[in-house]
């Protein structure tokens, strides 16, 4: 049985997507300016599981303040196959489109490409698999295109992995998700005469393939996208000042916050930079011996609650083995648990209410 799909997107687009009897798209000229990006192997949204379906709802109708698609609540929380989409910046955006050289990722290139684009195999430049140290490549390309009179524009699209494609910002396609390819004819109505952009996104998440098929029926011009702001990295709060504080604080309420303890990204691996407030823990412990402690792991509500307790509970049980192993605290005086995002102490709307959530807190037991 034909399927078909109606999404109104604004005031002046609508997109009609059908699956049966994909009739062909008359080519036309045109280039789109690629920017490209890579993935690597540990970044937390790649090398999970395939959903072998389309996915929406993962981003908004509306790209971000730096022209990134933005991650609704649902994408944060997805429990699919791909799992939860955590690598976002304040706004929300997604990252795997910025060149903010953080968790690993980088700029590969940025070309200028002749439509229609036929893309099977598409690894990063050199290799002929993604994962490993290849890692997974993303792109997105921006274009522009003028209409002497209000209009309807048609392209035909498919991919494996995500894709999205946005038409004056207005998310026109919502093609997320872990899949094959499957390629659709679409076509965007009620547009006004003058110009108009046009944005596509694609990532490729998975080391089963890696296509990208685009073909337009109207003209497009590479578009300079305007310049993405760095990310600024999350704030240090500052480390409890010395042993004899937090062991006073524990004695006054019977618990501390402990500030300066960093973790790889997403991981429950202990930074070099954590060393010297960790040694003021040990001296907590070894200045009483009777004392017994509870090591709590807390984080920020990005991503998925349970996957953040489980998290936290292994960075908290990280901690432990870091003061039995260096310091020759006893195991037994050392109890964990992981509580992820459920006591917070500030807002999580903010960089620095997320990054006082973020902390290791001792507790007499």
């Amino acid at each position: 049985m034909p399927f078909s799909f109606i999404r109104a997107v604004s005031s002046v687009a609508l997109v009609v997507f059908a699956l049966a009897s994909i009739p062909s798209v008359a080519l036309a000229d045109g280039s789109l300016r690629g920017e490209y990006f890579i993935l690597p192997s540990t970044y937390p949204d790649v090398g999970h599981g395939a959903d072998d379906a389309i996915v929406r709802g993962l981003i908004e109708k509306r790209l971000g303040p730096d022209g990134l698609p933005v991650v609704t609540a649902h994408g944060r929380t997805y429990n699919g196959p791909s799992g939860p989409i955590r690598a976002v910046n304040a706004a929300g955006e997604l990252l795997w489109f910025s060149n903010t050289g953080q968790n690993g990722i980088r700029r590969e290139k940025v070309v200028t490409e002749k439509l229609p684009f036929v893309f099977d195999g598409f690894y990063p430049d050199g290799q002929n698999a993604d994962g490993g140290k290849a890692g997974y490549r993303t792109v997105h390309w921006s274009g522009s295109f003028v209409l002497a009179k209000p209009q309807s524009v048609g392209f035909k699209l498919g991919s494996d992995d995500d894709s999205w494609v946005f038409v004056d910002g207005s998310l026109v396609v919502d093609n997320g998700g872990v899949k094959p390819v499957v390629d659709a004819p679409y076509t965007v109505t009620k547009l006004a005469a003058g110009s108009h952009t046009f944005d596509v996104f694609y990532a490729d998440r998975h080391g089963a393939g890696a296509n990208l098929h685009l073909s337009t029926a109207f003209p497009l011009v590479p578009r300079t996208p305007p310049a993405t702001k760095a990310a600024a990295p999350p704030p240090k709060l500052a480390t409890v000042a010395s042993a004899a504080s937090m062991a006073t604080q524990i004695k006054k309420t019977g618990h501390v916050a402990v500030y300066g303890i960093h973790f790889a990204f997403d991981r429950a691996d202990i930074a070099p930079d954590s060393s010297a407030v960790l040694a003021e823990v040990a001296k907590v412990l070894r200045g009483d011996p009777a004392l017994r402690i509870r090591i709590e792991g807390h984080t920020d509500d990005v991503g998925n609650a349970n996957y953040n307790r489980d998290l936290s509970l292994r960075r908290a049980d990280a901690v432990k083995d870091y003061l039995v192993t260096k310091f020759a605290i006893a195991p037994a005086r050392l109890t964990t648990r992981g509580f992820g995002p459920d006591r917070p102490v500030a807002s999580n709307a903010t960089d620095a209410g997320r990054a006082k959530n973020r902390r290791v807190e001792l507790a007499r037991e």
